[in-house]
């Protein structure tokens, strides 16, 4: 943990935060409070203000907890922006739509304000875990995601929790006798995500003076119940007779240990390497099949870099867990689709 030093911003006499200082405060995720935010906006519920690119989220001037229960709640305070326009701040009505643990933190807030050179600054914690460096295969080298930079993944953190309706269900065939026994998608995925890097385990056990093949790495974290996905696999493209380019995952670990049989299912790939990016793009395609557009989730994106011959899959899946009677833990892949 590490203890950092964020600027804090007045807006007329209202102290404020930008949103990346607020979701360090509560210990949580500003894509995902970002996306909370502009719900709230649409609703006419204020809790931040936007001013050019930035968002600052009001800081309440007392503690919401001794507020919330009083008789009369949270007050609504005015705010006139830099614009001229008025915002109401209505934290009493923003709670119940932010997460659950976010409202845990905002009303048991207690804010430590340092001045350095006539400026006012907020002490903010910052427990950040990033997914780990992975080892690259040969000459197909992987960026990890603390240090490449992903158009879709603008925020890779351990706490990106995810929402879910239970009532929404994706369906999937694994096939007959096949290796896959999941009927759902994002489990079937989290499966597919198990047998490669079992293979991958495999054969460097079996080889262990050749350089290990590290193309996925696969994190399961019971602190914030998200599976972490990271992959690298190569790929070989082919110009097809209409103009359209076939992209093919390439089998990097050799039949005897990427063997896959998708027993007639959904999927056709007949290599771990290729189920993998199957499995990746047909459920990055259900994502997109979510309607209305503004509720879709990307939990998982995938990039294709054509020069390098190179497919990068990166996810982060909600998941839930069972202990069976002599002890043993499972672990499910949600499906929050």
């Amino acid at each position: 943990m590490k203890v950092d030093f964020d600027e804090v911003y007045y807006i007329n006499e209202r102290k404020a935060v930008q949103l990346t200082t607020f979701a360090k405060l509560v210990n949580y995720s500003n894509v995902y409070l970002l996306q909370v935010i502009k719900k709230l906006f649409r609703k006419k519920i204020y809790i931040a203000y936007k001013w050019k690119r930035n968002y600052y989220v009001f800081i309440p001037e007392k503690p919401l907890k001794n507020q919330i229960n009083s008789s009369k709640g949270i007050p609504i305070e005015t705010v006139e922006t830099a614009s001229g326009d008025e915002l109401s701040v209505d934290w009493q009505a923003a709670l119940n739509y932010l997460p659950t643990s976010v409202v845990e933190s905002v009303l048991n807030f207690n804010f430590s304000f340092v001045v350095r050179d006539g400026t006012l600054y907020i002490a903010s914690s910052s427990y950040a875990q990033l997914s780990s460096t992975l080892t690259p295969k040969n000459d197909f080298q992987f960026v990890p995601l603390n240090l490449g930079k992903f158009a879709a993944t603008t925020d890779y953190r351990y706490g990106y929790y995810i929402f879910y309706r239970e009532d929404r269900m994706s369906t999937f065939n694994p096939g007959t006798s096949g290796t896959l026994k999941s009927t759902q998608i994002p489990a079937a995925f989290f499966e597919v995500c198990r047998a490669l890097d079992a293979a991958e385990n495999l054969i460097n056990g079996a080889n262990p003076g050749l350089t290990p093949r590290r193309n996925l790495s696969t994190t399961v974290s019971f602190d914030t119940g998200t599976i972490a996905v990271a992959a690298s696999i190569p790929i070989t493209t082919n110009i097809q007779a209409n103009g359209s380019i076939d992209i093919v995952a390439s089998d990097y670990l050799g039949s005897t240990y990427s063997a896959f049989v998708n027993g007639g299912g959904d999927l056709k790939s007949d290599t771990l390497p290729e189920a993998l990016l199957e499995i990746a793009s047909v459920l990055s395609a259900a994502e997109k099949a979510v309607t209305p557009t503004e509720n879709q989730p990307n939990n998982i994106q995938i990039q294709f870099d054509i020069e390098a011959g190179t497919a990068t899959i990166s996810a982060n899946l909600p998941f839930n867990t069972a202990a069976a009677a002599n002890g043993n833990v499972t672990v499910h892949a949600i499906d929050y689709l």
